[in-house]
């Protein structure tokens, strides 16, 4: 008899089409990717006692945290370290696994700088202990979770306090970069992780990530602005992906692939630590969607799922920003329907030229949505007309789809 069985594919289903795509850094599918792919990665000894059959659970539960933000107020800082919070130069190897001390010293709350290397090492302990005292279980949770924030430390703009390009006019380039993109281009085979090795200190290992990852933050922003220039000042066009896809492509697919190999890492090492004990036949096949850490369960409503973002103070020029951009959006689409209704009934209900019916996402002109001007879809992914402050706040995930789809034909 199984003893867990939680099936929560439904629950994740609504939360994830619920949650803002600002919400879900690599996208869910890449997080699920990652868990899966370290799973295969685990060197032979611990392959070949058990390991790739017993950990299958742990492959979608990679998605989980994201999902726990809108109910844990608490859950943000874990997806980030920001090192642009400490002095200039300052050596991330000097700091100890002291959190609260550290951030003490540093005069900075866990909001601020976020907590991500503290958290790692702390759910690489609890997985060796739980190997150690036999619960399988909470290792495979404190393995299954600690994936997602392994993750999250191998994108270079989880290493930033410039983490949307808000202290740049590059709004909106988190999503662009880390999901539209990496989702439309990224084919799990084309990943080559590092062999997973024996790691003799996990904190100092995590910092050492994490310095790589804020390495590339100047590379990453800038590619954003070559590509914004090259597709005509537009960020949801196929120009513009595709353009990103050409100068970032590779730089991303090898964060992904380090993030593999190193969560592989971290798992060989707590089963080490452990004392290489026999790995058992599992009695659940799927793991529990509640918080790790608090307990709660992931929000299914609208509202809830509305919340699940860096829960850090916004600046109030972006708050006033985002108004105007939704006032606009609104303005425009309410301009569309009006015009449409009043061609429809000039034309008694027939269906003529100028850009069609509203519902199939028409405008004025009848051109394409990544190209036409003036008018707007229910989805809100037209209606630009050449407003750069709106173009630039955020992307275009089918854009970025269709430019993957034409760089992929022979």
């Amino acid at each position: 008899m199984r003893a867990f069985r939680f099936f929560p594919g439904l629950l994740l289903a609504s939360a994830l089409l619920l949650a803002p795509p600002a919400a879900r850094a690599w996208s869910g599918k890449h997080h699920y990717t990652i868990n899966r792919a370290a799973i295969s990665a685990a060197p032979q000894e611990m392959a070949s006692a058990g390991w790739k059959w017993f950990a299958q659970p742990m492959a979608f539960p990679g998605i989980y945290p994201d999902l726990w933000k809108g109910a844990d107020p608490e859950e943000g800082p874990r997806h980030y370290f920001e090192p642009d919070r400490l002095p200039r130069h300052f050596d991330l190897q000097t700091l100890t696994r002291d959190e609260a001390a550290e951030l003490k010293r540093f005069r900075l709350s866990a909001a601020d700088l976020g907590e991500a290397p503290w958290v790692i090492a702390d759910l690489a302990d609890r997985m060796t202990d739980g190997m150690r005292k036999g619960d399988w279980l909470d290792a495979a949770r404190a393995g299954a979770t600690l994936g997602h924030y392994v993750g999250d430390i191998h994108v270079a703009l989880h290493c930033t306090k410039n983490f949307n390009g808000q202290e740049t006019r590059q709004h909106g380039v988190h999503t662009r970069i880390e999901s539209d993109m990496a989702k439309a281009f990224i084919r799990p085979e084309d990943l080559e992780p590092p062999p997973a090795e024996y790691l003799p200190d996990v904190f100092h290992a995590t910092l050492s990530w994490i310095a790589d990852s804020y390495a590339l933050v100047p590379v990453w922003l800038e590619a954003d602005i070559r590509a914004t220039a090259a597709a005509g000042d537009r960020t949801d066009t196929e120009d513009y992906y595709t353009e990103l896809w050409a100068l970032l492509g590779d730089s991303v697919k090898d964060r992904q692939a380090q993030a593999i190999g190193h969560l592989a890492s971290i798992w060989y090492t707590a089963w080490v630590d452990a004392g290489r004990p026999a790995i058992p036949r599992r009695d659940f096949d799927e793991l529990p969607t509640a918080s790790i850490f608090s307990g709660v369960e992931i929000p299914t409503d609208g509202e809830e799922a509305a919340k699940q973002t860096r829960k850090k103070p916004r600046d109030p020029s972006a708050e006033k920003y985002d108004l105007i951009i939704r006032a606009v959006i609104a303005a425009i689409a309410l301009l569309v329907m009006g015009q449409t209704l009043v061609r429809n009934i000039r034309k008694g209900g027939r269906r003529g030229g100028g850009g069609g019916n509203w519902p199939r996402g028409g405008g004025n002109g009848g051109g394409k949505r990544n190209n036409g001007g003036g008018g707007g879809t229910p989805s809100g992914n037209s209606g630009n007309s050449g407003n750069r402050r709106r173009n630039n706040h955020g992307g275009n995930p089918s854009a970025a789809r269709a430019a993957a789809r034409t760089a992929r034909r022979p």
